[in-house]
């Protein structure tokens, strides 16, 4: 099973994932990204820190090959997204 790596880059600033998780495919490691996206933004509004919706997630693979980005705020419903 391959093992996927969450960065998360908060303007210049990248946060690594050191130690990844394994899963069945990218879509299963887009699926639990979004979720902790969910989850660290819930907690940002808990602590009242920033929103943090102008950070990203970067998934990558073992040899640090960028896979897919996705930016906090898509992992918002539409309707908490602002035009």
């Amino acid at each position: 099973m391959p093992r996927y790596y969450c960065h998360i880059r908060q303007g210049k600033q990248l946060i690594q994932d050191p130690e990844g998780v394994d899963l069945p495919d990218l879509d299963a490691a887009q699926v639990q990204a979004i979720q902790g996206i969910r989850d660290v933004l819930a907690e940002g509004v808990r602590r009242g820190d920033g929103d943090g919706l102008d950070d990203v997630l970067v998934i990558t693979d073992e040899a640090v090959q960028e896979l897919l980005t996705i930016p906090f705020i898509e992992a918002l419903p539409p309707r908490f997204r602002q035009p």
